[in-house]
């Protein structure tokens, strides 16, 4: 895998092609267990980051968000999706970094960003 840029999520801009994204050789053994963890992850994330954006700006909110992360971040580098893990990677910093007003859309960048991969992902598989 090349080493892409991915510290664009911090600045609402342009990432890599998710349309690119390396794949494991052996990947297709345990594809459809990966895909459905990661969706239902992204969808937490999602409702969890729409609260967030919505005034619900808790503590365990934020907490949500973060273990979300760490746990996409965690089983994408356990399958070996270099990619997602990485993005994830830098989200986590993001999250940390921005803003709180910024953090909802950047999180939805992340997300969109994920599932344009996975698609991906499911159509080499």
């Amino acid at each position: 895998m090349s080493i892409k840029d991915f510290t664009g999520i911090r600045k609402n801009s342009n990432l890599p092609n998710p349309y690119e994204i390396s794949l494991p050789e052996d990947i297709k053994d345990f594809f459809g267990d990966y895909e459905d963890s990661l969706n239902s992850m992204l969808d937490d994330l999602e409702k969890a980051t729409l609260a967030y954006e919505s005034g619900n700006k808790s503590k365990e909110n934020s907490d949500t968000i973060k273990r979300l992360l760490h746990k996409i971040k965690g089983e994408a580098s356990m399958v070996g999706v270099d990619e997602i893990s990485e993005l994830t990677h830098e989200t986590e910093f993001a999250f940390d970094e921005l803003k709180e007003e910024q953090r909802p859309d950047m999180l939805l960048h992340y997300k969109d960003w994920v599932c344009k991969a996975l698609s991906s992902m499911a159509e080499k598989v």
